[in-house]
């Protein structure tokens, strides 16, 4: 992964596959849906089991995840800096995600910064630029 300043367009250009990454997600995620909505189809002529309940939950999972990344992940690779609102770090089980805080809401998340350096490069990079942490 590599994120660079681009000086002309004022804007962080990020290359890390996250479009590819999001495509499959989506698909994956709209299949389960059909697949759920097919299977409860007739449900009013065999009643609610332990299958059907097990269908709900996948489908309203997926739901939550379609909407999730649809509306709330950001997946640019050239983003503007003044639609930058910070960089952010988050301890989640043990683990640091680092992610850019964009101004409408959504996240875009930086899933190659492994280290506390990386992450302190890219601090200074930004300070740099006149984005506030």
């Amino acid at each position: 992964m590599t994120i660079n300043y681009n000086q002309t367009d004022k804007s962080i250009e990020i290359t890390d596959g996250i479009k590819t990454y999001s495509v499959l997600m989506k698909l994956s995620m709209s299949l389960t849906l059909l697949n759920a909505i097919l299977n409860l189809y007739d449900v009013y002529k065999t009643g609610l089991g332990f299958t059907e309940i097990v269908w709900i939950i996948l489908g309203i999972a997926s739901i939550l995840i379609l909407f999730r990344l649809v509306y709330k992940k950001s997946r640019s690779e050239k983003i503007p800096v003044d639609k930058i609102e910070r960089i952010k770090e988050k301890s989640v089980f043990g683990r640091r995600r680092f992610t850019i805080q964009l101004k409408d809401g959504k996240s875009r998340e930086l899933n190659e910064i492994k280290t506390q350096s990386e992450f302190n490069e890219l601090k200074k990079m930004f300070s740099a630029i006149g984005i506030a942490n």
